[in-house]
């Protein structure tokens, strides 16, 4: 029998939003086997405004580095090329889970987070 879940198509970008705030920053790696690998990128936990000010992840392959100064003060932010997929997680009783992907990130200045007058 198929997964349902992976046949399930979402609009990652307009999921998350344009009104995000970056918080912290941390390098996630890949693992085969149970085995810790190499670090693979950057992972972006944000605020998201259109999730209702969840906290979320958005992995960005291949960046090693932040691509900008980033001292630990929150800072607006926006993705390029957004992709989500939806996953069980079995570790956690089958709990359905939501894992964000993006080919870039950049600091922006043209977003408030709250309501707009």
């Amino acid at each position: 029998m198929k997964n349902l879940l992976n046949c399930i198509v979402i609009n990652a970008q307009e999921t998350i939003g344009d009104k995000l705030l970056l918080l912290d920053v941390r390098p996630y790696a890949s693992y085969k086997e149970g085995v810790r690998g190499e670090q693979e990128g950057l992972t972006f936990n944000c605020l998201s405004e259109a999730l209702g000010f969840e906290k979320i992840d958005v992995k960005v392959a291949g960046l090693l580095n932040p691509p900008f100064e980033f001292d630990g003060t929150p800072v607006p932010v926006v993705f390029e090329n957004v992709a989500a997929k939806i996953w069980q997680d079995w570790n956690n009783k089958g709990a359905v889970r939501i894992s964000f992907t993006a080919t870039d990130i950049k600091v922006t200045q043209k977003i408030k987070i709250g309501g707009e007058k």
